[in-house]
This record gives C-alpha cells, sequence and structure tokens, in this order.
C-alpha cells in the first residue's frame, strides 16, 4: 500500500490472514514497485490501472465495475426512472469512472448523459488530461484525504472512455469530499443514510458544494443542472477508516466554506 495508508485499512487486510507492506511511495510509484517485485518472484499481479503489456486484467476489472452501473439502471428502472440527466463519477486511474460510464454511454447513449469526473486537486490527473486533449501524469506526494483516489497517472483504457464520453472535469478540495460525507451520513426526509468514505462521497459532495457555491448559478448553467435533473452519483467505499470519519462527520474536520 502507498504511504500514508491509514492503519485501520492495514489492519483490515491483515486480519483476513495476508500480508501487508506499506511503502514509503506514492500509489504509482507503488505500483511500479509491486510489478517488479511480482517479477522477481514469478507472482501474478491483480491491479486496475494498465500499461503496455498489462491490460487483460485490467479490463477485466473495468468489466467488474460495470456491474455497478448495470445495478444503478435497474434500480432506476424499478424507481420509474427512465435515465438519469447527469452523473458524476469519482476517478483516481480513471478504471471504475470509464468502466462506468461506458456502460451507461452504451445504455442511453453519451449524448443523452451530461458527465462529470471529479478528482481530488492534488492528484487530478484525469482533469489535466482532459484540459489538454491527452494523458498527463501527475507527480509527487499528492496529499490528500481521498487515498483511494490519490493516483497520477491515468489507465490508458479507462482514460480513452473518459475523453470520448465525458461532458466535463472537476478538480476539487478535500473540504467537497467532507462535505458529501456529511450529507450522505445526515440525510433529510425519507432520505436513506449512507455511509461514504472520503473517496465514495466526492462525488455528491461536488454536487452539494455546487449547490452552496457563491457562483451557483453559472456553474449550474454550465452544468446543465436544474430543478429537473436526475443525477446519479455511485459510492465506491464505506467508512473504511472509522477515526477519520468520525474527525469528519461528528467533529467537523476540513469543513467546507457554505
Amino acid at each position: 500500500m502507498p504511504k500514508g495508508s491509514a492503519q485501520e485499512r492495514v489492519d483490515a487486510i491483515l486480519r483476513l490472514g495476508a500480508e501487508c507492506i506499506v511503502t514509503d511511495m506514492n500509489y504509482d510509484d507503488t505500483v511500479r514497485f509491486t510489478m517488479q517485485t511480482a517479477q522477481k518472484n514469478g507472482w501474478e499481479v491483480v491491479q486496475d490501472t494498465a500499461w503496455d503489456g498489462y491490460t487483460k486484467i485490467p479490463t477485466w476489472i473495468m468489466q467488474g465495475y460495470a456491474t455497478l452501473a448495470d445495478e444503478a439502471v435497474e434500480q432506476m428502472a424499478s424507481m420509474g426512472i427512465a435515465r438519469p440527466t447527469h452523473v458524476f463519477l469519482q476517478a483516481g486511474v480513471g478504471a471504475m469512472a470509464g468502466g462506468v460510464l461506458g456502460y451507461l454511454a452504451d445504455v442511453y447513449g453519451a449524448h443523452n448523459l451530461h458527465s462529470v469526473i471529479v478528482e481530488p486537486e492534488l492528484a487530478d490527473c484525469i482533469y489535466r488530461s482532459g484540459v489538454k486533449g491527452q494523458i498527463v501524469n501527475v507527480g509527487g506526494d499528492m496529499a490528500t484525504i481521498m487515498a483511494g483516489l490519490a493516483c497520477g497517472e491515468p489507465n490508458p483504457l479507462g482514460w480513452e472512455l473518459l475523453r470520448n464520453c465525458s461532458t466535463q472535469f472537476i478538480s476539487c478540495q478535500d473540504a467537497v469530499a467532507a462535505l458529501g460525507m456529511r450529507v450522505l451520513g445526515n440525510p433529510l426526509g425519507h432520505d436513506p443514510r449512507v455511509i461514504s468514505g472520503e473517496s465514495g462521497a466526492v462525488g455528491l459532495g461536488a454536487l452539494a458544494a455546487i449547490h452552496y457555491h457563491p457562483q451557483r448559478e453559472a456553474l449550474m448553467n454550465k452544468l446543465q443542472l436544474d430543478s429537473d435533473s436526475i443525477v446519479l452519483v455511485i459510492s465506491t467505499e464505506g467508512d473504511t477508516d472509522v477515526k477519520h470519519y468520525r474527525e469528519v462527520v461528528w467533529a467537523g474536520k476540513h469543513p467546507a466554506a457554505l
């Protein structure tokens, strides 16, 4: 696991009987270290990012991520929703976002869906790639509470889908993810409570941050959001670091300026 990994997440892996090594490197360098170690020992790497000569397993994993979209489509149909107008998806290397968006684009048509990809501002390789129109890598520590999204090098398989099907890209601060965690954990009316971790809540957090932003009207116009919008968000992480979850949701860590 990359440096800075929460001890609770390490302990969860150890309880399964696995060995867990925390490196002093960021995510992308840790992946390279893992690959080198596997090659020396004749091990198989199961990883959702891809590179030249390593695409089969990442493709399978992206197909697995697509089941999230398949289940969401089924759930929306049972609620009488023909299709969402928008989807907000969080991205690390872009495998989950690419797999989900590719499925939704196939079902609804990319032109019928306003898709927004959300990332941490210090690990916004997909955002920067979107601006430039080609893959851009981000290096350094990429310090963010969204540990599951702290990735600096896009998966080229996912990037191809995101480049062709995404409408917009958003780079956001940690406070946006924290806002999403609090909103999901404290619902209004009869909405269900969702326990969502930092990396899982940032999509809803971005939507809420737009609602509270001083330039709300301009942002909503740019995103084509209005009172008739149906926005799909997917939480991909629970409270896998309970201590930090409570610091955010109970104690107000990383407050958002509302």
